[in-house]
């Protein structure tokens, strides 16, 4: 966390020379992105893939993009002592954003996942899912419970993502409760199964916003936004969904699902307090109306 500090803290020297003005001297706007990994994605880096994008959009804009990947909690930690970049990469539903949000449309998705239920039971129909069959991939910050409940399997068993995953293998299980990344290990496996997509509930979003107070750096930072979304048809890169179809096979069936109940967006701390306390009196009735 110290070494985080450290990196977004320390300043970012860069020259570049244009063979067509040498020795004309010239202002580099450098911006700072922070990517942080709230919920699994598919495969790769997240933060190595908006490098990548920052890259090819600093070569058509005379803007370096400088991007480090922290944990949520890192990331708070730095805020609280000051330390605050020019963008955040986030999963919706993250709280203590809300403050540092400046532009007029406050977020944006950039790429997503999904929940689903995987079995290798080559019998299995998804008919007789309940909880005490059912393992739940705890994910990283996501509110997989809120799926547990609303898929009607509260109170399965959960455990970390590749304990979960093993589980299944092994035969503890008939199903995962897990997300587009279960799916990549799966197949990396060479293991044979069955999907179910989920479209009770997702949380499992990208964002990204400014958070910026310098004007021009508002600026550049609003391109480079325009310019990562333009790109969406890259995110088979890191096993991601966008707004286009990708893929075919298990994947795409977790593409262009409208869902009963979402977070997409950053909330309070408040707000973030009452959901998680629904999810803990098992209070559909109430964790629906705050999903609304």
């Amino acid at each position: 966390m110290l070494c985080a500090a450290i990196l977004i803290s320390a300043p970012l020297m860069i020259i570049f020379k244009n063979s067509k003005d040498v020795g004309n001297s010239k202002k580099l706007i450098v911006l700072s992105v922070w990517q942080i990994d709230g919920f699994e994605g598919g495969k790769g880096s997240r933060a190595g893939y908006l490098q990548n994008i920052g890259n090819s959009f600093s070569k058509e804009n005379g803007c370096y993009i400088n991007v480090t990947s922290l944990s949520s909690s890192a990331a708070l930690e730095n805020i609280g002592a000051g330390n605050v970049p020019d963008l955040i990469s986030y999963g919706a539903g993250m709280s203590g954003l809300e403050s540092l949000i400046v532009g007029k449309t406050p977020y944006f998705i950039w790429a997503h996942g999904g929940y689903c239920f995987l079995t290798v039971d080559e019998s299995a129909d998804f008919t007789d899912i309940h909880a005490e069959n059912t393992v739940i991939n705890g994910g990283i910050d996501n509110l997989s419970s809120a799926a547990g409940l609303l898929c009607g399997v509260s109170g399965a068993a959960v455990e970390k993502p590749t304990g979960a995953y093993v589980s299944l293998i092994a035969g503890k299980y008939k199903y995962l409760l897990g997300t587009q990344r279960d799916v990549f290990r799966l197949n990396t496996r060479g293991v044979s199964f069955k999907i179910k997509p989920v479209n009770e509930f997702n949380d499992l979003y990208q964002n990204i916003s400014v958070t910026s107070k310098i004007a021009e750096k508002q600026h550049y930072a609003e391109n480079f936004i325009k310019y990562l979304l333009s790109e969406s048809a890259e995110l088979k890169k890191i096993g991601l969904m966008g707004t286009t179809k990708l893929y075919d096979g298990e994947l795409g069936e977790l593409e262009n699902l409208e869902y009963d109940c979402k977070i997409s967006s950053p909330v309070s701390r408040s707000a973030k307090t009452e959901i998680l306390q629904a999810i803990a009196n098992s209070d559909i009735k109430k964790l629906k109306s705050l999903l609304k």
